[in-house]
């Protein structure tokens, strides 16, 4: 049982962190990736600053380099 436990908490922190996307990571309840990048590229207007401010607001931070 404790087993089980342990696994079942490991599998939902890892939810919570999320991926790691090309420097991008979600938060507990971002939107999936491509559906946020695909919805950004739109309203963006090829600005990566207010592409970055749609990502966050979906979901999803920049890591820094």
């Amino acid at each position: 049982m404790r087993l089980l436990l342990t696994a079942l908490a490991l599998s939902l922190s890892a939810c919570a962190i999320g991926p790691k996307q090309g420097g991008w990571t979600s938060g507990q309840d971002a939107q999936p990736f491509e559906t946020a990048v695909a919805a950004c590229q739109q309203t963006s207007a090829g600005s990566a600053d207010y592409f970055t401010v749609c990502m966050a607001g979906r979901g999803w931070t920049k890591q820094p380099r």
